[in-house]
């Protein structure tokens, strides 16, 4: 099992991911015009495919890259959603 100094050892790294997806998504949202439920099952790819190639391909990469797939995607709702309320006031 994955222990809480395991976790927080690797959060920058986690950090560096969720950017990266962020940044990613953001990209693909506007520069292909895709619907936004095939974007969050691409981005769940890419994040487990750069974890698994760092950490292994073992329970821990699959924990890491889904965590960081998670933060990823929330933030952008977080966001999102926060202007859409900022706006109807």
């Amino acid at each position: 099992m994955i222990k809480y100094d395991e976790i927080s050892l690797l959060m920058p790294y986690i950090v560096c991911v969720w950017i990266i997806l962020n940044i990613l998504g953001n990209t693909i949202k506007m520069t292909f015009k895709i619907n936004s439920k095939y974007i969050v099952w691409f981005l769940l790819i890419i994040s487990l495919i750069i974890n698994f190639i760092f950490i292994g391909l073992n329970f821990k990469g699959f924990f890491i890259g889904f965590l960081s797939f998670s933060f990823s995607v929330s933030s952008y709702d977080l966001i999102k959603y926060t202007g859409y309320i900022i706006n109807k006031k």
